[in-house]
């Protein structure tokens, strides 16, 4: 799995999300934690297989979103894009314990 640096590299990310993410199996869901560096929490980015839904919640000691937001097109894009440099952090991670 690449960083993302590109608007481009997203469709990429968005198609290994189920390869680099894990599994909730109570949930149903595929899931990727990374930093929240503007509340100084962590977001969890959230796909529903089954629904093909996307969504993310932020969690820190001090906050907790009270729900899910769903994220679909544009939004989602947009998400990932504004966070990539903390979705990188998890993804150079995952490169060096998994080496391609």
């Amino acid at each position: 799995m690449k960083v993302i640096v590109y608007k481009k590299d997203i469709d990429q990310f968005l198609a290994d999300f189920k390869s680099i993410s894990s599994y909730d199996e109570v949930g149903k869901k595929y899931y990727f934690i990374f930093e929240d560096h503007i509340r100084g929490g962590h977001w969890t980015l959230m796909f529903y297989d089954k629904e093909g839904k996307w969504t993310a919640h932020g969690k820190g000691e001090f906050y907790s979103d009270i729900d899910e937001l769903q994220l679909s097109g544009d939004q989602l894009k947009l998400f990932i894009y504004k966070n990539r440099k903390y979705i990188n952090n998890v993804i150079r991670q995952l490169r060096v314990a998994i080496p391609s």
